[in-house]
């Protein structure tokens, strides 16, 4: 399995890193990039691990952290939509390919 970040995901991931590091320091921040790295090797052993998001993609939370990987599985290619923050409204990242 191959595993693509979708820009707007990176960005995402950017300003949750730097909203860590700012707020918990180096240290979190650095933590937070491992658990999403984790997640992505997961995912390409095992891409249905995730539970059922809304429209069509699929969603699996980060641990210790409120953040969820949005994803999406074409063939061999695992797309990571989105790196939603718990508390933002499902569903925006609806029109990323």
């Amino acid at each position: 399995m191959e595993l693509r970040i979708h820009p707007a995901a990176e960005h995402e991931l950017d300003e949750a890193l730097n909203w860590c590091k700012a707020h918990y320091g180096q240290r979190a921040s650095t933590r937070l990039r491992l658990q999403f790295e984790r997640a992505g090797e997961l995912l390409m052993t095992h891409p249905e691990l995730g539970s059922p998001a809304p429209t069509q993609a699929r969603q699996l939370p980060l641990r210790r952290y409120p953040f969820t990987l949005i994803y999406r599985i074409d063939g061999a290619v695992i797309h990571v939509l989105a790196v939603m923050h718990q508390r933002r409204k499902p569903g925006y990242w609806d029109e990323r390919k």
